[in-house]
C-alpha cells in the first residue's frame, strides 16, 4: 500500500505522473512495478511545446544521504514518429520536498542526474508519443508515456 491506495490503483498511477512532472525521482522512489510485468500502464502525460524547441520530459535523479548521485539508466522504449528523445546528464536540483522518501541534507542542491528531451522534427505541428521508463542502480524504477502537442 502506498498512501491508502492499493497497487495497481489510479492513485499510484497519479502519484507516479506527479513524480515525474516535478523534476522525476528524488531520493528513495518508493511507487512502481505499477508499469512493469503485467501490472496496469500508467495514466499518459499531456505537455505542449513549439515546434523544433527542446522540452525537458523528466529529470530522473537518485542520490544517497551524502548527496552523491546514484547512477540511472533510461531506456526509450516506443520512440516518437515525429521527433527525437535524447538522453543527457545534467545537474538537477533535488527536490527540497520529495513526494517519496526524505531529501536529508540534499533537498535543493544540485545533484548529477539525467534529463529526458524531446524535439521534434521541423516544421513539424500535430501530436507525438513516446514512453520510456527509468531504473536506479537500487532497482526503483518508474515508466511514462508521453502524449505531446507541438504547435
Amino acid at each position: 500500500m502506498v498512501f491508502g491506495a492499493i497497487k495497481g490503483s489510479i492513485m499510484i498511477r497519479a502519484i507516479m505522473v506527479a513524480a515525474l512532472l516535478l523534476g522525476g525521482a528524488t531520493g528513495p522512489l518508493r511507487v512502481v512495478g505499477a508499469a512493469f510485468a503485467n501490472e496496469p500502464v500508467p495514466d499518459p502525460i499531456w505537455l505542449t511545446v513549439d515546434s523544433g524547441a527542446d522540452l525537458v520530459l523528466s529529470r530522473p535523479t537518485f542520490w544517497d544521504g551524502a548527496c552523491h548521485p546514484l547512477g540511472v539508466t533510461v531506456t526509450v522504449t516506443q520512440p516518437p514518429a515525429h521527433g527525437t528523445v535524447s538522453v543527457v546528464a545534467g545537474m538537477n536540483t533535488a527536490n527540497p520536498n520529495p513526494r517519496f522518501g526524505s531529501p536529508g541534507p540534499c533537498g535543493g542542491t544540485q545533484i548529477m542526474g539525467k534529463r529526458v528531451v524531446y524535439r521534434s522534427e521541423p516544421g513539424f505541428h500535430g501530436t507525438d508519443y513516446v514512453v520510456y521508463h527509468y531504473v536506479s542502480e537500487r532497482g526503483h524504477k518508474a515508466e511514462a508515456h508521453v502524449n505531446i502537442t507541438v504547435r
